[in-house]
């Protein structure tokens, strides 16, 4: 009886060996918000941190490339980027179409618009 209470109760708790411990980074507080869709903002941005203009201008160029890098994790793993949000639902319908993508560096969250050249459709006649 004893035996069978203590094969029950090994399956029902699972116990988790592992030769590597968690090591967790811990991430900073978002200490400010800057809004790259103003007017200007990246000219402001340049005089006060220039090493994350030169971050974001890298996002950008790599986003014009390749627009559809902003749906994996593309931001993370090249820019150490952390909260990344796209809104995949809301699509402005502009053209080309744009979507709001937000993510923070270091302690400073980003809000930017993403132009998504990749969802252009195209215009064919009925036959």
């Amino acid at each position: 009886m004893f035996r069978t209470l203590l094969v029950a109760l090994a399956l029902v708790v699972p116990i988790q060996v592992s030769a590597d411990p968690v090591v967790r980074k811990v991430v900073e507080p978002v200490k400010s918000f800057v809004d790259l869709r103003a007017p200007h903002a990246l000219e402001s941005l340049q005089r006060s941190n220039p090493a994350h203009y030169a971050k974001i201008q890298k996002v950008i160029a790599g986003i014009e490339e390749q627009p559809d890098r902003v749906e994996g994790d593309w931001l993370q793993v090249n820019f150490d980027a952390h909260d990344v949000n796209l809104q995949r639902m809301m699509v402005k319908t502009s053209y080309p179409p744009r979507q709001v993508l937000s993510f923070r560096l270091d302690d400073v969250q980003y809000t930017m618009y993403v132009l998504r050249r990749d969802m252009v459709g195209i215009a064919e006649p009925l036959h």
